[in-house]
């Protein structure tokens, strides 16, 4: 049979194991937070990279798609120009005459 500890003995002895209990509570406590921690940096390092990821190829769309429209508007003007110059050469001989006409009124020849 055992002897019932005196009541003094028997708080201090409650208290030590509700401490070493709520010691050990706190280190597992402690633990998951610091699991919980690293988990979270690595979603967020993991979410960076993907963001970096998708934003580069992003930017590489738009700079294909800003490409693309330079050198529609550079072909699109390159076609004007020609245009242009076709269609001056055609007046080109009679704008000549005229000219030569009006710096030489009296020399009808060259007209």
């Amino acid at each position: 049979m055992s002897i019932p500890l005196p009541p003094l003995q028997a708080i201090h002895q409650k208290e030590t194991e509700l401490h070493h209990r709520l010691e050990m509570a706190r280190q597992q406590a402690e633990a998951r937070l610091q699991a919980a921690r690293a988990e979270a940096e690595q979603i967020l390092s993991q979410a960076e990279q993907e963001g970096r990821a998708e934003a580069k190829v992003l930017l590489e769309q738009g700079l294909a798609a800003a490409q693309q429209e330079a050198e529609t508007v550079l072909a699109e003007a390159q076609e004007q120009a020609a245009a242009l110059h076709r269609r001056a050469a055609t007046h080109l001989d009679a704008a000549a005459k005229q000219i030569t006409r009006l710096v030489l009124p009296g020399d009808s020849q060259l007209a």
